[in-house]
């Protein structure tokens, strides 16, 4: 007895079935034995463990018009998908057909005459099982004595060990904002609103998707692959074909179709593989990966690192970032070779009906990637200059790519200073800064308005090795007696956080701020 999504009950003829092997099998397919079929409803197998269908197999009516056998010598073999792994248990199969009166299987009751003769009669059950006729109700009952003629085929591996090796795929195109287009006017350099887009200077960028003419250039100076020439977190530039005139005015423009390639970065990396271990099998995963350039960092990028090794769902942290590159810059760079590999070593020793298994339907590679920078308007040493630098103390528009800004505060009662503390963990790459803005009480200015101020720490911090290792930061603000700073009644807090490695990041907890009056 079947059950439909909608709690409707379906006639099933089913089979139960013994997995007596210790660390189970891996079933291919079932095959049962047809004494009558129908020419017009196709019939349907379904794999079940008692309480939900693992797998279904349908036959047609013509696949099935020479399956019925007046001497129960013509198999139907119903082949799965893909083979279904049972580990040591009850199970069952059902036949389902909304023709229920013209298919018929051959079956066997106990003291019943075999077929084809009035001497000899079935004695024994060759296995533990039973039948389970359609019931007109909604509970089915099994018939201990009886049972359907089938064979269940399970695969047999020849082989103790093997390796499976796993390449990146192509990242897909990007669907970029609206007008993701701008320089200023006359300029060749076009800068491309793209974040998180992955690449590199002198790296190759396909865009697509522009059509007539958009701010003086035509589509064709626009669209195909480009050249590199700048990047930062929020995008790239790249230079306008020589042969035409150049960009009209300093505006966004390019339509709502634009779409660009990309690279995935990454610091951090996790295999999801969806396995399956048996018995004493087992899978190791290692992995070739190739490297990429911080924004601010001193990195080569498109370097190898081979033979890292990783472990199924679990963080690998990168000393450097590294990148799942696109197939352009793969021909460019790494001479068409894969910037990504991943090789899983399957092994088994509980004999060769089991075998461990990867589910390639739900497999993946996460790559995460920190975005954070350290910039400065002209210097690249330690420093990277963005495509458009602002600096943090500008009331709205700070460049930098890591910061948290808190709330602005309204106080019941003026102060006159602020104490900041929270806990910070700062690499040797990495840098930590606060700014802060006050609006003067009596005033009807909006601190939204006003320019941030760089705070001085009290005390230096050393770095930080060790990834759970954090120090107590204390900035005071307006100087312990007398205050630097006018009477307040709001105040907002910023905190940048910069490094020169995308690896090795700072990080804060804790953060608080007391007003001091």
């Amino acid at each position: 007895m079947g059950q439909t999504a909608l709690g409707q009950y379906v006639d099933q003829l089913a089979q139960s079935f013994t997995v007596s092997e210790q660390y189970g099998v891996y079933i291919t397919k079932i095959g049962v034995f047809f004494q009558s079929v129908s020419s017009t409803f196709p019939i349907s197998l379904h794999l079940k463990n008692r309480s939900s269908v693992l797998a279904t197999s349908v036959k047609t009516a013509s696949e099935m018009s020479s399956a019925a056998s007046a001497t129960a010598a013509t198999e139907t073999t119903f082949l799965f998908d893909e083979p279904m792994f049972l580990p040591q248990g009850q199970y069952e199969f059902a036949l389902e057909s909304n023709d229920k009166n013209e298919y018929n299987v051959w079956h066997a009751k106990l003291g019943e005459f075999k077929i084809g003769t009035t001497q000899e009669r079935v004695i024994k059950d060759l296995a533990p099982g039973s039948m389970a006729p359609p019931s007109a109700g909604s509970i089915q009952f099994s018939d201990p004595d009886s049972d359907i003629k089938f064979k269940i085929y399970r695969a047999q591996f020849s082989a103790n060990s093997g390796t499976a090796v796993f390449r990146d795929a192509n990242p897909p195109v990007r669907l970029l904002e609206t007008n993701p287009f701008s320089a200023d006017a006359a300029d060749s350099d076009v800068h491309v609103a793209h974040p998180n887009h992955g690449f590199h200077v002198n790296d190759k960028v396909n865009i697509q998707g522009v059509s007539g003419t958009v701010n003086g250039i035509t589509a064709a100076r626009l669209n195909g692959q480009r050249t590199i020439t700048a990047v930062d977190y929020t995008g790239y530039k790249f230079s306008v074909p020589t042969g035409g005139p150049g960009q009209d005015s300093a505006v966004s423009y390019g339509g709502s179709t634009i779409t660009a390639t990309q690279q995935y970065r990454m610091d951090i990396a996790q295999l999801q593989m969806m396995e399956k271990k048996p018995g004493d099998a087992d899978i190791s995963y290692s992995g070739a990966f190739t490297t990429s350039k911080s924004w601010a960092g001193t990195e080569t990028p498109y370097g190898s690192t081979s033979g890292v090794s990783l472990v199924n769902q679990q963080n690998k942290d990168f000393s450097v970032p590294h990148l799942i590159a696109n197939d352009s810059n793969e021909v460019t760079h790494l001479s068409s070779g894969e910037s990504t590999t991943i090789t899983a070593t399957l092994s088994n020793r509980s004999g060769n009906f089991t075998s461990p298994l990867i589910d390639l339907q739900r497999t993946q590679l996460l790559a995460i990637n920190n975005q954070i920078d350290r910039q400065d308007s002209a210097s690249t040493t330690l420093f990277n200059v963005p495509l458009n630098f602002v600096a943090e103390t500008d009331a709205a528009n700070g460049s930098s790519a890591a910061k948290h800004i808190t709330k602005p505060v309204t106080l019941a009662v003026p102060a006159t200073g602020i104490k900041v503390l929270f806990a910070g963990h700062r690499p040797d790459t990495g840098h930590l800064d606060i700014y802060f803005r006050t609006s003067q009480t009596g005033t009807d200015s909006d601190i939204l308005e006003k320019a941030f101020v760089k705070a001085t720490l009290d005390a230096a911090q050393p770095n930080d090795v060790g990834p759970n290792e954090f120090h107590e930061y204390e900035y005071t603000i307006g100087g312990d007696f007398a205050s630097t700073l006018a009477e307040f009644d709001k105040y907002q807090i910023k905190l940048v956080m910069e490094s020169t490695s995308t690896s090795k990041i700072p990080r804060v907890r804790d953060l608080r701020t007391i007003a001091l009056n």
